[in-house]
């Protein structure tokens, strides 16, 4: 009996135009040891008629009348499944070629119950920093990577942990989360692959999904959100992992409901709605959490448990307009000027940890041991004075280095003397301080698009001269000082001139590090070395070959400091032959993995004498002139 690896399970419904997408993704993947299970819930668009296109032995359908929701033929294909695992895919979506390849692969290597496989917006947004880096192996309360970030289903599940779970039926949307939440308490260990694109997720561009029109109603919506907040509260203990996943909940599904559909709603629906939403927040609201949240969340969860509802259409609108009217700033804390501000308790509209302070980094070009960057900022709502640049070591309350920053509100430049600065080992974060009245604000500086420049050899204290730009999960700049990233390549050309190997290049290098090149030869332990000098960025270093031994000599560049040394093969710019004596050929090239060597071959008596008398013989038949 044939015993799939995977089963796919596809619920149905009126995605006529996107299902033979999906069904070609799942019968195309490199891992054929499948079974693909579509269950219709009573489409009337013609969906079926796809499928029967299909003859192909490893796609089972099966037909019902219509559940409202994706929920029971979910049920029904769990049911039917075969395999060891089992991956959700709804029918709008589809998976990369080598998605269940990889993703199985991963799951057996670790020992996983669940791997969370990259995906992909197709017109939508999808969780970003679940996937910046591939982890073998989690679970659910580990943050990061977080994984209760996204409760979708649509990820590879061993059948075992999931066989005896069911979704909630008859639900329009968010029928899944109990079970996702439950899978991922269950489970030993979760894996996320994050290097390659393997569920490629869409929204409709006609608005037609379930999710774009609504979802569920708030009769059937807020009970559904409550269990899966009873479920976290069940396996979790009072602490800094539960209070962040029912953060998520209150942020990503309660508050999505006082929005546009609240103000089109009439009052009877918007009783519905606060009536939901303040069940909740009774039942799971901690001042942790409510601290944690945005303004808008303590301003309404206020107005509902303190009886001023009808200040909620004037909050709601006003943060559907987007704007920030006015900021104010007094004791030290500053605050939005919002609906309802000196009526409500002033924590509602404290903005002093999420201020509209937004600083982008528009340019960075390293010039010597310098950062010289430009910027630009904008506080919406308020006018900042006196902006400076500030650079702080992770983890510490300093010490800290502060530049002035120069220009208008288009762009503002900074130089940061890195190299005159002599970091301490570590990693430093960059921000903008600056000043709302008389009171100190400060945001991080995020890299946007930018392009940052590669490693800057600079002095480090208790590290290797080496500082190098990057970007953070977050998306901020920061600078890692002789700790972590890869060091630079390097070019250089090689002649030989005068009995001497001469190597060459451009390598910036600041605050009086040294330069060395050494020459080393493969199979034994001989190094010959020499400083090079130094004119700017160009370097030279003249190696005497006198005593080089034939072989292979690899070509090294080491710079040191007084906290380290960094040290890296070249890589060829320009190779020139030449021949150091009558009996020695040395012969500069690119090996095989593309770094520079030179090959040092030596010649017999007999070998030297004949090309002395062909080059002789050579020179005396040119006609002269």
């Amino acid at each position: 009996m044939f015993q799939p690896k995977v089963s796919v399970v596809v619920p149905v419904y009126n995605c006529r135009a996107t299902l033979g997408r999906c069904v070609d993704s799942v019968l195309g993947q490199s891992l054929a040891d499948l079974e693909l299970i579509c269950v219709d819930d009573g489409s009337t668009d013609g969906s079926r008629s796809v499928l029967a296109l299909y003859d192909d032995p490893r796609l089972m359908v099966r037909y019902q009348v219509n559940s409202g929701g994706p929920g029971a033929p979910r049920n029904v294909g769990l049911k039917l499944a075969s395999g060891e695992f089992v991956q959700f895919l709804d029918a709008d979506d589809w998976l990369g070629p080598r998605a269940l390849e990889l993703m199985v692969a991963m799951a057996e290597e670790n020992g996983t119950d669940i791997v969370i496989g990259k995906y992909v917006g197709v017109g939508r947004k999808v969780p970003q920093r679940l996937f910046r880096r591939n982890v073998a192996r989690t679970t659910v309360h580990d943050s990061p990577p977080d994984l209760y970030a996204t409760l979708a289903p649509l990820k590879l599940f061993r059948r075992g942990l999931i066989e005896d779970l069911r979704f909630a039926e008859g639900l329009l949307s968010h029928e899944d989360q109990e079970f996702t939440a439950r899978a991922y308490f269950r489970a030993g260990g979760v894996s996320v692959l994050a290097d390659h694109d393997c569920y490629f997720w869409v929204e409709r561009e006609d608005g037609t999904s379930v999710m774009q029109q609504g979802g569920a109603p708030d009769l059937d919506f807020f009970p559904a959100i409550g269990r899966v907040m009873r479920v976290v509260e069940e396996h979790t203990e009072p602490g800094a992992a539960r209070e962040r996943m029912l953060r998520r909940n209150f942020r990503e599904e309660v508050m999505t409901r006082f929005g546009a559909a609240y103000l089109a709603a009439d009052a009877e629906g918007r009783a519905v709605t606060e009536a939901g939403a303040l069940r909740l927040i009774r039942a799971h609201l901690t001042p942790g959490i409510t601290a944690a949240m945005a303004p808008f969340f303590r301003q309404v969860a206020h107005c509902l448990e303190h009886g001023r509802s009808g200040l909620l259409p004037e909050l709601v609108a006003y943060r559907l307009s987007g704007r920030t009217d006015s900021l104010v700033a007094r004791g030290g804390r500053v605050y939005e000027v919002a609906p309802g501000f000196g009526e409500l308790p002033d924590s509602c509209y404290d903005v002093t940890d999420r201020l509209p302070f937004r600083c982008t980094l528009t340019r960075l070009e390293c010039s010597g041991g310098a950062l010289r960057l430009a910027l630009e900022a904008e506080l919406s709502g308020g006018e900042f004075t006196d902006p400076v640049l500030v650079l702080r070591r992770r983890g510490e309350d300093g010490p800290s280095h502060t530049v002035p920053l120069n220009g208008d509100r288009r762009e503002r430049t900074a130089e940061l003397d890195v190299a005159g600065l002599r970091l301490a080992k570590g990693r430093w974060d960059v921000s903008v301080a600056a000043r709302l009245g008389e009171t100190e604000i400060a945001t991080r500086l995020s890299v946007a698009e930018t392009t940052l420049p590669e490693a800057l050899f600079l002095p480090v204290e208790g590290g290797r001269p080496l500082v190098r730009p990057y970007a953070t999960d977050f998306g901020n700049l920061s600078l890692a000082a002789g700790v972590g990233g890869a060091v630079p390549e390097q070019s250089a050309s090689v002649r030989v001139k005068g009995g001497k190997l001469v190597v060459s290049g451009r390598l910036g290098i600041g605050g009086g590090l040294t330069l060395r090149v050494l020459a080393r030869l493969r199979g034994e332990d001989v190094v010959h070395a020499a400083t090079a000098r130094l004119d700017g960025t160009a370097f030279t270093a003249e190696l005497p070959l006198r005593g080089w031994k034939p072989g292979t000599w690899r070509l090294e560049y080491e710079v040191s400091g007084k906290g380290g040394e960094v040290r890296r093969a070249f890589v060829p710019d320009g190779l020139a032959g030449g021949r150091a004596g009558l009996r020695r050929i040395v012969k500069p090239y690119r090996t095989d993995k593309g770094r520079l060597a030179v090959q040092v071959c030596e010649r017999s008596f007999q070998q030297a004498v004949r090309s002395l008398m062909r080059a002789l013989a050579r020179r005396t038949a040119r006609p002269a002139h």
